[in-house]
């Protein structure tokens, strides 16, 4: 099944208990984004891409909580010219 298409342009996966951020500037780090998260109920950790400074994971205990904090932070913006991009995160499918 494709992604939903949003308003934005940016396409959208199911809900997911792990959110995928983009456009970050280049200067985000763990921290950053663990103190913009860690107010949302159900929050688990941040995980950065290595050798990627614009993209980043987040997980949370299940996807509401996910969806929560996605929709409340979406177009967040980290510095003037860069607005947070998220979506959920595409499952991986084992076997």
């Amino acid at each position: 099944m494709p992604p939903a298409k949003l308003l934005s342009d940016v396409f959208d996966y199911p809900p997911n208990y792990i959110l995928f951020l983009n456009n970050l500037p280049e200067e985000t780090n763990e921290m950053m984004l663990s103190m913009l998260f860690n107010q949302f109920p159900g929050f688990k950790e941040v995980r950065l891409v290595p050798g990627r400074h614009d993209i980043a994971f987040v997980e949370f205990e299940n996807d509401g909580q996910a969806g929560a904090a996605r929709d409340a932070l979406q177009g967040f913006k980290n510095t003037t010219s860069h607005a947070m991009k998220i979506t959920y995160a595409k499952k991986q499918h084992l076997g």
